[in-house]
């Protein structure tokens, strides 16, 4: 008898994992925060946002620790909801004036983001737009930016947990990351009390970002075992905790869910990327100030019914994860309670389905395509067509 030997190849999907050098988290973690300082630099610049730390007393707290433990500082405030590159390039001038070797940002994602880019932009020359992604720029960073301390006030972006910072080019109307593995906070520091202040709608559409970010790693292209691991468990938390956070915003667990949620979803997106749901939020952003987690929020259904023939099965396990009872359900039934069940969600928290009250303009799809292009939407787990955005942005601005 003869045997013929076949070689098989067998392709192993190798994935990478990334995190800050050190998480603290839990009710009370602010307190942590000038021992860290302290082991990190001696004279911080702290970025705010407009006026909700001081209001909430958490500026406070905060400069009375850097105090204690013999630190100097320096207040960079009234970043906006969309840092732009003078935002960045002005907060960087400062620090080096002030001659700073630590950067601490409180606030939401998009302070936390501007904190990341002063911290590389220090060190390193030029304005931070050169090192944005974008066609013919893209420089890479040659020193390792100073020391960075990210404390979330909202659970949503993960920003504290991620290598990049999406940042606003006004001058060529594209909002886009910088990204570098050094852009990783060397602390991050997540104290859900800080959260227990936060508006409903701003909870709700933070939450609907943490909640984007999981799904879409967990369904992406570069998804891996350790970060469908996370994400599962952060989908979890979401679908236990969102709507209780809304409506009982002094709910410390609920909080707690919340702010283990956004954490997970920034370990999950800046190790497994994300999808089309974040690629056409950023242009939406840029020309229509939606903001990030609303658009995000309402786009994900649409997104995930887009998505089902090729994750049919990933699907379904959201289904699960959300807490629905799929036992009697085909995978295809399954799937779409998914969607459903996330439909749900966001309608309980007043996030509507569609963005009709924006007026946003068919006219407009063609550059917000354009803005659409890059990382995320490569990531996806179904290629997309330029007719496939359109007949997504027909449907989640309400003119379909």
């Amino acid at each position: 008898m003869n045997f013929i030997f076949v070689r098989r190849l067998v392709l192993i999907k190798v994935g990478e994992f990334y995190a800050p050098g050190k998480i603290i988290f839990g009710p009370g973690g602010l307190s942590q925060v000038g021992v860290e300082a302290e082991r990190l630099g001696s004279k911080t610049l702290i970025v705010l946002g407009r006026s909700a730390m001081k209001k909430s007393g958490a500026l406070d707290r905060l400069t009375h620790l850097l105090i204690e433990n013999n630190l100097e500082y320096v207040i960079y405030k009234n970043v906006p909801s969309d840092p732009t590159v003078e935002i960045i390039d002005t907060g960087t001038g400062l620090a080096r004036k002030e001659k700073c070797n630590l950067i601490i940002a409180l606030g939401g994602g998009s302070v936390l983001d501007t904190g990341k880019a002063i911290s590389a932009m220090v060190t390193n020359e030029g304005s931070v737009a050169d090192y944005q992604e974008i066609e013919g720029k893209g420089r890479k960073f040659q020193h390792k930016p100073i020391p960075f301390i990210a404390i979330p006030t909202t659970s949503g972006t993960g920003s504290e947990a991620t290598r990049n910072a999406v940042i606003t080019n006004t001058k060529l109307g594209l909002k886009k990351s910088i990204r570098d593995l050094c852009l990783i906070p060397e602390v991050a520091l997540v104290d859900p009390e800080l959260t227990l202040s936060l508006p409903p709608h701003i909870t709700a559409i933070s939450g609907g970002d943490a909640l984007t970010q999981c799904i879409e790693s967990y369904l992406g292209k570069k998804s891996q075992e350790i970060t469908d691991a996370l994400a599962m468990h952060a989908i979890g938390l979401v679908g236990k905790s969102l709507v209780k956070a809304v409506k009982e915003g002094k709910n410390l667990e609920a909080r707690k869910d919340m702010a283990m949620a956004a954490l997970l979803s920034g370990l999950c997106l800046s190790n497994s990327g994300l999808g089309t749901a974040h690629a056409l939020s950023h242009p939406l952003g840029v020309y229509y100030k939606i903001p990030h987690g609303l658009s995000c929020a309402v786009l994900l259904p649409y997104v995930m019914e887009y998505n089902q023939p090729v994750v049919t099965k990933k699907l379904a396990k959201i289904a699960e994860c959300l807490g629905e009872n799929i036992s009697s359900l085909s995978e295809t039934e399954a799937a779409q309670r998914a969607v459903e069940k996330v439909k749900e969600i966001l309608t309980a928290v007043g996030i509507k389905e569609n963005l009709f009250g924006w007026k946003i303009e068919e006219e407009d799809f063609p550059k917000l395509i354009k803005g659409a292009k890059g990382g995320s939407l490569d990531n996806n787990p179904r290629d997309t067509s330029d007719e496939d955005l359109i007949e997504l942005l027909y449907k989640m601005t309400g003119l379909y």
